[in-house]
């Protein structure tokens, strides 16, 4: 009879000790994953922040661009080879060279002016750069760097979208 009790109590201890410690592995497992949960919470607020704050960063990039293609567009830019170079052939060399470095290079700086001011207002480092090469390379390689440069703002536009879903998936499980 007293051996059974003590069996019972051994028995009663061990499995107090066991659900003691199934307790202790689940409250370290609850609370590591609560931490999971606050880190990846945190970290998709602030990727969703600096989603919101890219793709307004973005969309004015594009804004200053199709301006900038505007301006490259207009008659007052794309008249000027047309009116001026059938001219030039008959002046001196002289000529040619007063010319280029004055007058018809104003709508040419006048858009590296553009896109240099709204660099420095948006901070960014792709529109400044697009500034440098508009004042020195000519039009027909800006187009083509701008229209490059539409395609992978879109392309980044569409990744952040997709690593933004993901978020909204993993806070959502």
């Amino acid at each position: 009879d007293r051996g059974e009790k003590a069996e019972t109590k051994a028995k009663k201890l061990q499995a107090k000790a066991d659900a003691e410690g199934d307790l202790s592995d689940t409250t370290t497992t609850k609370a590591a994953d609560e931490k999971y949960l606050s880190d990846l919470t945190a970290t998709c607020e602030q990727k969703a922040s600096d989603f919101e704050s890219r793709q307004q960063l973005r969309a004015e990039e594009i804004q200053a661009i199709e301006k900038a293609i505007e301006i490259l567009s207009s008659d007052a830019v794309k008249g000027n080879a047309e009116k001026h170079l059938p001219a030039l052939m008959q002046k001196k060399a002289v000529a040619l060279a007063q010319l280029r470095s004055g007058r018809s290079n104003a709508p040419q700086e006048r858009v590296a002016e553009f896109l240099r001011s709204r660099a420095e207002n948006l901070n960014s480092r792709v529109l400044s750069a697009l500034a440098v090469r508009v004042a020195e390379d000519p039009f027909s390689k800006v187009k083509k760097m701008i229209k490059d440069l539409i395609v992978r703002l879109m392309e980044e536009a569409n990744e952040e979208a997709e690593h933004k879903g993901w978020c909204h998936t993993e806070l959502s499980t």
